[in-house]
């Protein structure tokens, strides 16, 4: 055997031997949105959209069943949906949270308004 074909074995061995080391650990979606959905509680985002919540919740159960028949197709379009509605809701509380600062804000300006107005009638 030739150096050339040496090298060349030994360069896919450990091609191969590297490719087999690099498959990433799998990672348990359940937990990961559970994980979120704690998280979503715990912010206080759920207030905002108790009625999404619940369908995440839902999807959840959803999910496990899925996983647990191995449908792979539908758990992987649950885990989508989930992790989609989280960011819709978070967003929503996000929302709501400056439409009351907002609202806060037109108060003030009313009140200064009125006061503004009141010490012009004063001149």
């Amino acid at each position: 055997m030739s150096k050339t074909a040496i090298n060349l074995i030994i360069g896919t061995i450990l091609l191969f031997a590297s490719s087999v080391q690099a498959k990433k650990p799998k990672v348990d979606e359940i937990l990961v949105v559970q994980k979120l959905i704690s998280h979503a509680y715990e912010q206080g985002y759920v207030d905002s959209a108790p009625i999404e919540m619940s369908a995440v919740e839902k999807k959840v159960i959803l999910a496990k069943e899925a996983k647990k028949k191995r449908n792979k197709k539908l758990f992987n379009k649950l885990i989508r949906e989930i992790k989609s509605d989280l960011k819709i809701i978070k967003k929503r509380s996000e929302v709501n949270k400056l439409n009351s600062q907002l609202s806060s804000i037109q108060n003030k300006n009313l009140e200064n308004q009125q006061i503004l107005d009141e010490l012009k009638e004063q001149l």
